[in-house]
């Protein structure tokens, strides 16, 4: 197992090239894209890292999922501030929107990364009631940061509410990436 990695590095076996065995090299840690362009900056990036490519792969595939995540946490949003009457006050009817887009956005961020970006993860063994809880138990604490940064900004800094939640959004993309890698995904471990 490489260090740092979650998954074995397997290699590739020797070949010959009329004169002799050909060195072998380890397989790449990233999965194939299947677009010459995009595997051989892949591969540039595995020699480049010591065999690193897989969490660029992966976090470039995160971002852009969460990307549109974190629009439809924004139409969301929207829609609820300015299209459902709630006989509340702003500040109520703040929370209820941001809670409402939060678990919208939580769901179209799991459905997709749990297919796709994290599917080749040990942790990926486990129930889907299982992963989609453990994703929703890190995201708890992305939406800690993304209510304290947008609140801040919306309530306290009287920034407007889509662009609080827009900055909150940036700022819990790598904590959120960092520990759906260490809890939600890790391998799960063997008890004797």
């Amino acid at each position: 197992m490489r260090r740092g990695t979650t998954q074995p590095m397997p290699t590739v076996s020797a070949r010959t090239n009329g004169s002799g065995p050909v060195k072998s090299r380890p397989r790449p840690s990233y999965h194939p894209t299947g677009v010459a362009l995009a595997d051989r900056a892949l591969d540039l990036v595995d020699e480049v890292t010591d065999g690193r490519a897989d969490w660029i792969q992966r976090f470039f595939s995160y971002s852009f999922i969460g990307g549109i995540a974190a629009l439809i946490n924004l139409l969301t949003l929207g829609l609820v501030l300015n299209f459902v009457p709630i006989p509340v006050s702003h500040d109520v009817h703040y929370a209820i929107a941001f809670v409402v887009a939060t678990e919208v956005s939580l769901m179209a961020n799991f459905i997709p990364n749990d297919r796709i970006t994290f599917s080749r993860l040990p942790g990926h063994s486990r129930s889907w009631l299982a992963r989609c809880l453990r994703f929703h138990m890190t995201g708890i604490g992305g939406v800690i940061v993304t209510a304290l940064v947008s609140g801040s900004l919306h309530l306290i800094a009287h920034v407007p509410a889509l662009l609080s939640q827009a900055a909150a959004l940036i700022v819990a993309l790598a904590f959120n990436f960092t520990f759906h890698h260490v809890f939600t995904y890790r391998h799960k471990e063997v008890v004797l």
